[in-house]
């Protein structure tokens, strides 16, 4: 072996100062590249004398030196420093690195990503496992989750009818709680209602009023009527309709008094309370009662457009608000299920005050008997300030309906007194807790009795959208959004220790687009992305949270969401007046399926022709403008947008592969397939942003909201800009046909008869998990 005459001269020190600089690096690899064949020995004799000399140096006298470091490319491989390098290709080649030295921002898009989820469960985990990483503090998750499977996992759109007093309602019921769960809390609603009013100093107080004062100071109130166009595509006609009066329709979606079938039953109502509700919710209430749907309505003008700025009206000159709380009568049927009824339903109660208008509301999630006649409902008001109010739901109210003015409220909420500070959303914890989220990221637990705040803690640094907790498991579990950072989570028994946050920047100028489930112990919420017209929808699990997960794509703009209490099903509203449900359940479970997704009804809004200055009075206002409500939808395939277009990219590759090999032998295909493009996760992109579609504004849905109550837990409410309010039966009865879809169903569910017609179905999109077993057993046992 030849050895070069350099080599004679090198000594290894033990005392060396590495530096691992560009410069130092591009000198040495200089000077080795100077370095030719003439410095080899030849001379074997001199060689070995040369090595004796070597053994007999004293390395103690020997001065400190560099220590070069090159390794020989051979056989046409780079070098080990150029491999080095090329790991950095996004540094410059001049640049000097060090360890004390802080590197230049990378200008490389596929550098900057520094958020992701690195964890265990991933979007291709088998359900067994998955099952364990979301609910692994419960012993018996498997089965639990076994019977959620069995009662759900084969209504793939829409919830089904429960019969009243059987183990599966109960089941709906409680979900992960203990079975004596709800007469606990009811309990001790009541023993904490006993003692607030032996402590309260200063008891709600209220004056009654008559219905035209009412509706003169404190109600929205309308002159005109509205056409709407109902009935089938083919034959709609027009109806008109005037505030506070409604229109039932049946089974088809027909109104009824236009049914042919004398046997068609009631499936709900279309009611016009003439203004733009910004929210509602169903009064949580145990027994076969009839229900309460309270409404924080405004006037149209509120959001109307004015050419002139002076015209607009401010907000202090809006100090009258009112929270209505209408009746739903029901009846049960011959199966023993509760459906709505055909009388028409009538304003109960309404909640007056001058205090500003009501922006957002909500009610206490503790149900309570009939037969205790008190419920709680906190108030969102104009002025900033979050009020809690004592609310008397008595079965036998006049028809006329309860006008109440308000004076003083159960508890009022105000935020700290600091400059432009206010209360942005709310939450609540239990029955005596409530939280609050500030405009400045904060988010502050109060206590109603004795009321005071308990604790303040900063999460965001902008305004917070949204805020809700994961009550009854998880009350002090809380997701925040915010208008601009980070989709977060955080348990306010351990604020500061017990947070994360999803990796996705957020961008939310939309309020109601956060929701929870208990059954699935997740929220759905709008996708975490900087794009702030984001039609896509995500589900993300309190365990596993920064791992985010699609659930379906709507079309227009996220409006507002609802998932349901005592099912797994979602209602999605967008900014074209459609209403969208799945099955959420079934769509996590079974991610290898081809799950879909259905509409329910579309809603149309077309404003009134602009009059003439030189018209008169009555003529300008004879109309509102006319409506338009389209139903009966098939189900469309729950396609994800990232899987459809890399499928698109897949097939017109293939296509050319195949034409490129045309008349040669196979080769092997190393281009990603679908499924591997799809297994990638979702937590490593963001959606790509996509056209924004300019509708009516009171085309819009503003509004959903799922029944509380497991007796009624099928009846869904959705308000639409133009002031009218759908409630609709949407639950299955059994007999009637269940929609399975094409995918593998658990034999032990009870299959039923598919629903006739042809799907909406793109030939050309793939299956993305095609050839792959599903993630459901055949038996849905978890347990082996």
């Amino acid at each position: 072996m030849r050895l070069r005459k350099s080599n004679k001269e090198k000594r290894f020190s033990t005392n060396v100062h590495f530096d691992i600089s560009d410069g130092e690096e591009s000198n040495v690899a200089q000077q080795s590249r100077q370095s030719s064949d003439e410095e080899f020995i030849v001379d074997v004799q001199q060689q070995q004398s040369d090595n004796e000399d070597d053994h007999d140096f004293d390395h103690e006298d020997s001065p400190e030196v560099e220590v070069e470091v090159e390794v020989k490319a051979r056989n046409g491989k780079k070098s080990e420093l150029k491999r080095k390098k090329n790991r950095r290709s996004w540094a410059p080649p001049d640049e000097a690195r060090s360890f004390h030295k802080v590197q230049s921002y990378p200008t490389d898009p596929s550098q900057k990503w520094t958020r992701t989820y690195v964890g265990p469960v991933k979007r291709w985990t088998r359900l067994h496992y998955l099952v364990d990483y979301w609910f692994g503090d419960l012993e018996d998750r498997r089965k639990v989750f076994n019977g959620f499977l069995n009662l759900w996992f084969s209504f793939e759109l829409v919830p089904p009818k429960l019969p009243l007093g059987s183990r599966q309602l109960e089941m709906a019921r409680n979900a992960w709680m203990p079975d004596d769960f709800s007469e606990d809390m009811e309990d001790k609603f009541r023993s904490w209602y006993q003692r607030y009013l032996s402590i309260a100093n200063t008891p709600q107080a209220s004056t009654m009023i008559n219905r035209n004062k009412a509706f003169k100071k404190f109600l929205p109130q309308t002159k005109s009527d509205m056409g709407v166009f109902l009935g089938h595509v083919s034959t709609q006609r027009e109806y008109r309709i005037n505030q506070g009066e409604s229109i039932p329709f049946t089974d088809y979606g027909i109104p009824a008094e236009d049914g042919d079938n004398p046997e068609a039953h009631s499936r709900g109502w279309l009611l016009d309370v003439g203004g733009i509700v910004l929210s509602m919710g169903w009064a949580p209430i145990k027994g076969e009662v009839d229900q309460f749907l309270a409404m924080a309505v405004i006037p149209y003008s509120d959001q109307a457009y004015y050419k002139k700025v002076d015209d607009i009206p401010k907000n202090s000159e809006l100090k009258e608000g009112s929270i209505q709380i209408w009746k739903f009568e029901a009846e049960k049927g011959r199966t023993g299920v509760l459906r709505p009824a055909l009388s028409s339903p009538k304003l109960a109660r309404a909640l007056c005050f001058h205090w500003g208008r009501a922006l957002r509301m909500q009610w206490c999630p503790v149900p309570l008997s009939a037969e205790d006649n008190i419920a709680l409902v906190a108030a969102l008001c104009g002025d900033g300030t979050l009020r809690i109010i004592k609310v008397t739901l008595g079965v036998g109210n006049d028809d006329e309906g309860i006008f109440e003015e308000l004076q003083n409220p159960m508890a009022t909420i105000k935020p700290p007194k600091e400059y432009t500070l206010e209360i942005n959303c709310f939450t609540w914890l239990n029955m005596n807790r409530i939280a609050v989220a500030l405009s400045d990221g904060s988010v502050v637990v109060w206590s109603i009795s004795p009321c005071l705040p308990l604790m303040r803690h900063p999460i965001h640094g902008s305004p917070i959208m949204d805020i809700v907790s994961g009550y009854p498991t998880n009350s002090f579990v809380v997701a925040t959004m915010p208008m601009g950072g980070m989709f977060t989570i955080t348990d306010l028994n351990r604020p500061t220790a017990e947070k994360t946050y999803h990796g996705n920047p957020v961008v939310s100028l939309q309020p109601s687009t956060l929701v929870w489930n208990n059954h699935l112990r997740g929220f759905a919420s709008i996708w975490p992305t900087s794009f702030p017209g984001t039609s896509t929808i995500s589900f993300v699990q309190s365990r596993v949270f920064p791992l985010s997960r699609h659930i379906c794509t709507v079309e227009g703009q996220t409006m507002c969401l609802a998932f349901g209490t005592c099912h797994p099903y979602l209602l999605a509203g967008s900014s074209d007046g459609s209403i969208w449900t799945l099955n959420v359940l079934r769509k996590m479970s079974s991610h290898r399926d081809k799950t879909h997704k259905l509409k329910l009804f579309q809603h149309e809004y077309c404003a009134p022709r602009p009059l003439r200055t030189d018209s008169n009075k009555d003529e300008q206002t004879s109309r509102r403008g006319t409506c338009r409500i389209v139903h009966g939808f098939l189900p469309q395939v729950n396609t994800h947008p990232l899987g459809v277009r890399i499928a698109k990219e897949t097939r017109a590759n293939r296509a050319k592969r195949e034409k490129a090999a045309k008349g040669k032998a196979k080769k092997v295909d190393d281009t990603p397939t679908f499924e591997d493009s799809e297994q990638e996760g979702d937590e490593g992109f963001t959606m790509v942003p996509g056209p924004i579609t300019i509708h009516e504004p009171l085309t819009r849905v503003t509004a959903l909201s799922w029944n509380p109550n497991a007796e009624f837990s099928w009846w869904a409410a959705a308000a639409m800009g133009s002031g009218l309010v759908r409630i609709t039966d949407v639950g299955i009865e059994d007999g009637q046909d269940k929609w399975h879809g094409n995918s593998r169903q658990p034999e032990s569910s009870g299959l039923g008869d598919g629903m006739t017609g042809d799907l909406d179905d793109d030939p050309n999109d793939e299956d993305e998990m095609e050839g792959e077993e599903s993630d459901v057993d055949a038996d849905m046992m978890l347990d082996d």
